[in-house]
């Protein structure tokens, strides 16, 4: 049994990239949760509206992070030919990480469908401990089989992200400029937009998700699934560090500083909003269809929507002053 002390709680409501800020940090480095999110993009990232939104929206893989931030990475596949042997590889190296005291990310592990941090495991007991976002205060590991990953695996060919050695470092400026653009690109993507309104649902992107979500608030009939509850639980705390990321950043950029402060400024509303829907739309709001709740969140999604576009349109400004 192995089991790292002292990894930290979760700051943001977010299992992917949160789980490997908690894993750099306690390898000795030092990002704050606004700045690692800003430069993941999740502070920027609006999907769906569904259930599986926030993960299929990711800006980049957690390779591709690993590679930006100067690490190296193990990636345990997973296919249903090889399910066995491949779990059996995934558990051995999980653990060999935590026996080097690096923590890694585990698919489906502490989560359902989401990636998660092992921290420990327990021969014995075959079971990973590790952190998720939804146990916030707590010093308390959760506990899990260690062989869960192989129940969602087939989702994402993957079971597990061992994190490397570290080779290089962030090249914080192109990472900063590199973020902008892609939120500008992604809140103006237009997938799928034409088909949106037809006889069957799209996944929409950026601006054009966030209208959907208040337009379909304005049917009384319309019914809170667990899409709006988690999509809010999760853009609510990433959106919520947005505008600290840019506050953080602008003082570097003399010549975009001021458009990069109102931005924030519009992103800190957005946050907002989205705060004020917690009683509305989250977990323990009614569920089903309820006209009253749906006319009460409709405007206050307009709000988020609205926001949230000139936020984006002022960082699209921004850009060629950077």
């Amino acid at each position: 049994m192995r089991v790292l002390d002292g990894v930290a709680d979760c700051a943001v409501r977010e299992p992917l990239f949160e789980s490997l800020r908690l894993a750099l940090n306690y390898l000795g480095e030092d990002y704050a949760p606004a700045y690692f999110h800003g430069i993941a993009g999740t502070v920027f990232r609006a999907g769906g509206i569904c259930p599986c939104a926030p993960t299929c929206t990711s800006a980049m893989s957690l390779q591709q992070m690993l590679a930006l931030l100067g690490y190296g990475c193990e990636i345990l596949p997973y296919d249903e030919g090889s399910a066995d042997a491949d779990m059996e590889r995934m558990i051995h190296a999980v653990r060999n990480s935590i026996d080097n005291a690096v923590p890694s990310l585990v698919w489906n592990a502490f989560a359902p469908c989401e990636w998660g941090l092992a921290v420990g495991y327990d021969e014995t007991e075959k079971a990973f401990y590790g952190r998720v976002p939804w146990r916030e205060g707590t010093d308390a590991y959760e506990k899990t089989s260690w062989d869960k990953a192989g129940e969602e695996a087939g989702l994402v060919g993957m079971l597990a992200v061992v994190i490397g050695q570290k080779t290089g470092g962030i090249p914080r400026r192109q990472a900063e400029a590199a973020a902008l653009r892609e939120a500008v690109r992604h809140a103006n993507d237009t997938e799928n937009a034409d088909k949106a309104g037809g006889e069957e649902w799209v996944f929409l992107q950026g601006k054009a998700a966030l209208r959907r979500w208040a337009d379909d608030f304005a049917r009384p009939e319309k019914e809170r699934g667990p899409g709006d509850a988690y999509c809010l639980d999760i853009y609510a705390s990433c959106h919520a560090k947005a505008g600290e990321f840019l506050r953080a950043i602008a003082a570097d950029y003399p010549g975009a500083a001021d458009v990069l402060s109102d931005a924030a400024r519009l992103f800190d509303q957005e946050a907002a909003c989205l705060q004020r829907l917690f009683p509305l739309l989250t977990w323990n709001s009614p569920w089903g269809a309820d006209a009253d709740r749906n006319a009460r969140a409709r405007p206050i999604l307009s709000e988020v929507y609205e926001n949230y576009c000139q936020a984006i349109d002022r960082v699209a400004s921004a850009l060629p002053l950077l």
